[in-house]
């Protein structure tokens, strides 16, 4: 038992080392040429501009929602442990058609955005991969990029990536959601009243753990599931599959580097959010100043999603050679195998003939 877990984390230790290699090796490819750092750039603009708008929208939208479930709270303690709650409602009503408003410029416009930047960012990538050291023009990346650019494969892909996006974010919500609801019906105190926990937030706490965990567990799934997906796209836009196929194809070549990949969508992850966060918590949208603030952290997102792109493509070739790989080293073992049953047949039917005419 023991043996096993050594070998998981030598193999996990393996992977976290690999990773790291495989973002080096990504921002050296993406430093190599600065035509290719112009043109992702370029194709990028988009992108950025949508996302400077819908995030404006979403902040406004989250501090109306944040005030609401953080309003004005009177306790009461009564003898058997129960509370009374009293919260200032905030919302707004303008407050739903803003949430609508952010889901829709993320399931259509977003969407359409991304594909096309992720399209060209893999095309133009996937040539400067062993291409000679002199960088090509800016007219010869977007070129070629543009001639081979194929958008119906990867279209198809990317609805059953949106879709489980979709589903995986409505999960992580939930847990939320499902935290605030029991915590605002004193649930924490109604249910667990038979426990000996002293009275005070230490019920709250252990609310607030269990749902953290369930939170982290599937937000590290999530980050697992989104290096498969986003393979699946890649697989799409180099290779003739798509739709189901390319998921089933990427879930093959990751198949023992799960990790690897996990590591890698969370740092793109932390990339992004660490730069959000401070726009957020600084109040950025309410301010001119801020705006021109929250446009530059977006040009940076960008740059981030280029990267991971890149990443994306790199890792689909070092687990695609690594499955080519094993799979050589297994057809190998099985000619040497076959070589020396033959070579032993070939020794013992001679002795054989001769004890049988002896």
């Amino acid at each position: 038992m023991e043996g096993a877990e050594m070998d998981e984390e030598r193999s996990f230790r393996r992977q976290e080392l690999e990773s790291f290699d495989t973002l080096k090796a990504a921002l050296k490819l993406y430093l190599h040429n600065s035509n290719f750092i112009v043109f992702t750039l370029f194709t990028s603009i988009p992108l950025c501009t949508l996302l400077v708008y819908s995030e404006i929208i979403l902040h406004k939208t989250l501090y109306e929602v944040s005030g609401f479930l953080s309003g004005t709270t009177d306790y009461l303690y009564i003898d058997d442990g129960l509370r009374a709650y009293s919260y200032d409602a905030r919302l707004t009503p303008e407050t739903l058609p803003k949430i609508i408003q952010v889901f829709l410029l993320y399931l259509v416009p977003y969407h359409l955005l991304d594909l096309f930047s992720l399209v060209l960012t893999v095309d133009s990538a996937a040539d400067l991969i062993g291409a000679e050291e002199k960088p090509a023009s800016l007219k010869t990346v977007a070129l070629k990029a543009l001639k081979k650019a194929r958008f119906r494969g990867p279209f198809i892909t990317s609805l059953y990536v949106h879709l489980f996006s979709i589903c995986t974010f409505v999960g992580l919500m939930w847990v939320v959601a499902n935290y605030q609801i029991l915590l605002r019906a004193g649930f924490s105190s109604f249910y667990m009243s038979s426990f000996s926990f002293p009275r005070g937030y230490l019920k709250e706490v252990l609310l607030g753990l269990v749902h953290g965990v369930a939170f982290m567990a599937l937000l590290m799934k999530y980050m697992d599931w989104s290096a498969e997906w986003n393979m699946g796209l890649v697989v799409s836009i180099l290779e003739d599959s798509y739709g189901s196929e390319a998921m089933e194809v990427s879930a093959y070549l990751s198949k023992g580097n799960n990790k690897k990949g996990a590591f890698l969508m969370l740092v793109f992850f932390l990339w992004g959010l660490c730069l959000r966060l401070p726009c957020l918590y600084g109040k950025c949208s309410e301010t001119n100043g801020g705006v021109l603030v929250i446009s530059v952290v977006m040009c940076l997102v960008c740059v981030g999603n280029v990267l991971k792109w890149v990443t994306s493509l790199l890792y689909f070739k070092e687990c695609k050679k690594r499955v080519m790989e094993k799979k050589f080293d297994e057809e190998e073992g099985e000619s040497v195998v076959q070589a020396m049953v033959q070579e032993k047949t070939r020794v013992v039917q001679p002795e054989a003939e001769a004890v049988g005419s002896a």
